[in-house]
């Protein structure tokens, strides 16, 4: 993908393992020779079978399951998404973690040692598997190796919404606890991005009481659950958490930025798991995406972005799961919007969690949010 390579990323949405077959036959037809495939995928299909299909090409593979995919300017269901790039192995190299008995930061923590050993100057795609997993936590687990000048982007694997099991993949496995990454050499790759809500808070701030890492147990010394419940109308059935992320916590940092929470899970003693670290004595307040205005406001911003950043060989979009089901079909609408301002290859899907530089520049873990990356050739 350097400037002198003309070989254009490829990009499809299919409905079968036939059908990826299919396109990497065709791109090879035109002249494409894939070395990476970045993949997106519904659990309807067999990972394990995926993940043969694209190791018999001797194609690297970076994958997660999703809950719901993008390939351009369109949102699919139940689909597998691929893009292809022919990048030069040389520049890039893929890993996975398997976070089995660790802790989020720590698999964090990993992942900036391999990464900083592989490239001087690394810069970073990282998706996780597991629906406890903390995704600050392995943010901050690889910050606090190299620091926030490393471009970092990525999102937590989804389930088309059954919150059961998520899944990251490489050619070499499947895992449904860990975190898969791809590392760029940024002398010949770089990475630009940035990360987008539009929510906004609701009501009166509140406190967490008592909550451990990602756990919260109280909220104004009333157990979580019942504070949904009296807010949101939830019973803590499994049909609510698509509520709940719909109407995320947005927490306050102590240096006065904010950051939005969503709960992913309430376990029997009406506790209540979040995608990201929710501190003790925190203050939180509940938030509302403001109708359809939140797409404008998307592209109000990402066309500001683009001003700053305005070429890209491709881009890769982590989008929240909630901004699909809040949108519904005009969450079209939004990516033909980043579409029109870049014109290049996309590939994406709908997460359970965003990782992204925040409103400051500094990379921050996110729900109800879109995190965009752009591929940048050297």
């Amino acid at each position: 993908m350097s400037k002198g390579n003309s070989s254009r990323p490829m990009v499809f949405s299919v409905q079968s393992l036939e059908q990826v077959e299919t396109n990497i036959q065709e791109a090879l037809r035109q002249g494409i020779t894939p070395t990476l495939a970045i993949v997106f995928c519904s659990i309807v299909y067999p990972l394990e079978k995926i993940r043969t299909l694209f190791t018999r090409h001797n194609i690297d593979l970076f994958g997660a399951s999703s809950s719901g995919e993008i390939a351009n300017c369109k949102a699919y269901e139940e689909s597998i998404a691929v893009m292809l790039l022919n990048i030069d192995p040389k520049v890039y190299k893929l890993s996975v973690f398997d976070a089995r008995g660790m802790t989020s930061y720590r698999v964090g923590q990993d992942v900036a040692d391999w990464a900083t050993t592989a490239y001087e100057k690394p810069a970073l795609m990282v998706m996780s598997a597991g629906l406890h997993a903390d995704g600050e936590q392995i943010v901050h687990g690889i910050i606090d190796k190299v620091g926030y000048q490393v471009p970092l982007f990525g999102g937590l694997a989804g389930d088309d919404l059954r919150m059961h099991e998520t899944f990251v993949f490489s050619t070499s496995q499947v895992i449904s606890n860990g975190v898969v990454a791809l590392v760029f050499d940024r002398n010949a790759i770089e990475l630009y991005g940035t990360a987008v809500s539009g929510w906004r808070g609701i009501g009166t701030p509140k406190t967490i009481t008592k909550a451990e890492g990602n756990v919260v147990y109280m909220i104004d010394n009333q157990p979580a659950l019942d504070v949904y419940r009296k807010y949101l109308g939830v019973t803590g059935s499994s049909s609510d958490h698509t509520l709940a992320a719909e109407y995320p916590l947005l927490l306050e940092r102590d240096d006065g930025s904010s950051v939005l929470r969503a709960a992913m899970l309430v376990n029997g003693d009406k506790s209540m798991v979040y995608a990201g670290t929710m501190p003790e004595g925190a203050r939180v307040q509940f938030s509302m995406p403001p109708g359809f205005e939140i797409v404008e406001y998307a592209i109000e911003q990402l066309s500001v972005f683009n001003k700053q950043i305005s070429e890209a060989d491709a881009m890769v979009l982590f989008s929240c799961k909630a901004r699909h089901l809040v949108l519904g079909p005009m969450v079209e609408d939004e990516l033909s919007g980043i579409c029109k301002l870049w014109n290049v290859p996309l590939v994406g899907f709908f997460t359970y969690g965003e990782i992204g530089p925040n409103a400051g520049g500094k990379c921050d873990f996110h729900n109800d949010t879109l995190s965009l990356v752009l591929i940048q050739g050297r």
